[in-house]
């Protein structure tokens, strides 16, 4: 075969550039530690790699997930400590307030307390992480959720939705908690909110729920009312001040209520004086109203007695209206609110008294049920957190294994490497010196 010398030039150099090119990658996987640079080095290690590499990627967003959902849980759950000790010391101050020995002045002393922990209560329900957010205000994380009214109560304009974040396929935790399921959405024991529009000092107790079945069963019927839902009781005293026996005259009121949706007035017959023989020296005489049957409910009343002996407003042929409203929950700082308030009121007359223990009963059932709250929303808080542990714990062996895997993979042997290295360092000196030889070659140094 005839070979030219252009050919003898071009296979030589050719030759030492595929030597002088393993060469090279040889030494760029020594430096990198890797045996696959390339996807053309090695396509099923490549595609290994890869997905070995979009899984580590995911797991971190995971991990950093879980780092954001700690740093919520353990800020909320610091606050909600705080919380739970506010409601603690309004509990303490409920029943201190309950003394029968305490004066107006004395109240209005423990009213300025409570007031401070109502004011704190509500800083806490407004509070904000490091970004501006407001923890509690749900998905309207950029309004504050309590917001003051002129008349010193609050309202809540967050809503119920709870921010979530992914910590694994498909595994997604609550970051936070919103402020109506920690603030708002509490169990109000009596179920009702009552008030009356009476100007001589006629009271209404908080009620007391004898049968809830009774109770569901009288709201059902009222479904498509509009809440509050409210019943009237109305009370009638039917002695007439001009009768020459007045007021020795037997009590005789008369009681009725109209329902929520108008129907009525229907009559209430269940009707008890509890103390009809001593009221007069009471103070106040105590009338109880129980509505069981018709609405699973019952009330106290109490009217005031005078210096003699008679009840306030007797025989005036007058009618008090009461109001009933229908009220599941009682939010925390409304209760709070309800406590200032109420201690605000001068209590001194026995009527004022017992209407001031009634509703400190019931302002303490609330807060024994805000209490309860605090803790079962804390223990899920506790129990998101061991998730995010034992999940983290998960990732980090996930995280192993595949360095593992991605080692056998990817990573060279450097022993064989650097053995690979010389060898191929050798054969390209020979290579060129070979070629130096060959191209020096010539005819013309055979004649002379």
């Amino acid at each position: 075969m005839r070979v030219s010398t252009t050919q003898a030039f071009g296979s030589g150099i050719n030759s030492i550039q595929d030597i002088y090119s393993d060469l090279l990658r040889t030494q760029e996987q020594v430096s990198s530690g890797k045996r696959v640079l390339t996807p053309s080095d090695d396509p099923v290690a490549a595609t290994r790699i890869l997905n070995l590499q979009e899984d580590n990627a995911l797991i971190s967003r995971y991990r950093d997930n879980i780092t954001l959902a700690n740093n919520n849980l353990s800020e909320e759950e610091s606050i909600l400590t705080s919380v739970l000790t506010a409601v603690q010391r309004l509990e303490e101050l409920t029943i201190q307030a309950g003394d029968g020995a305490l004066t107006n002045e004395d109240r209005e002393a423990i009213a300025l307390e409570s007031q401070q922990i109502y004011e704190q209560l509500v800083s806490l329900g407004n509070s904000q992480n490091a970004r501006g957010e407001y923890l509690f205000a749900g998905s309207q994380a950029n309004i504050q959720p309590f917001q003051l009214q002129p008349d010193g109560s609050v309202v809540y304009v967050g809503d119920a939705s709870e921010r979530e974040v992914e910590i694994a396929g498909g595994n997604y935790v609550s970051i936070r908690d919103s402020g109506f399921d920690v603030f708002q959405h509490i169990d109000n024991s009596h179920r009702i909110a009552s008030s009356s529009n009476s100007t001589v000092g006629y009271y209404i107790g908080a009620g007391n729920l004898a049968d809830e079945q009774a109770f569901d069963n009288y709201y059902d019927q009222f479904t498509a009312v509009a809440m509050p839902q409210t019943t009237t009781l109305t009370m009638s005293d039917n002695r007439d001040a001009a009768d020459p026996n007045f007021p020795d005259v037997p009590l005789d009121f008369t009681f009725a209520y109209i329902q929520p949706d108008g129907t009525g007035p229907i009559a209430s017959t269940n009707i008890n004086y509890l103390n009809a023989d001593t009221y007069a020296t009471d103070g106040f005489l105590e009338v109880e109203v129980d509505m069981t049957a018709e609405m699973g409910q019952v009330y106290t009343l109490y009217l005031p007695v005078d210096e003699n002996g008679f009840v306030v407003g007797a025989g005036g042929a007058t009618t008090t209206e009461f109001s009933i409203d229908r009220q599941e929950t009682q939010g925390l700082m409304a209760t709070a609110y309800a406590l200032t308030q109420l201690l605000q009121q001068p209590a001194e007359e026995s009527a004022a008294n017992q209407h001031l223990s009634d509703r400190l009963g019931a302002i303490l059932d609330n807060l024994d049920n805000a209490g309860r709250n605090l803790d079962t929303v804390s223990a899920r808080i506790g129990a998101r957190m061991n998730v995010l542990e034992s999940t983290d714990y998960l990732h980090e062996d996930s995280e192993i294994y595949n360095a593992e895997a991605l080692a056998n993979i990817e990573d060279i042997d450097f022993a064989k490497a650097l053995s690979d290295l010389s060898l191929q360092e050798t054969i390209l000196q020979a290579a060129q010196q070979s070629y130096v030889r060959v191209t020096s070659l010539s005819l013309f140094d055979r004649l002379g």
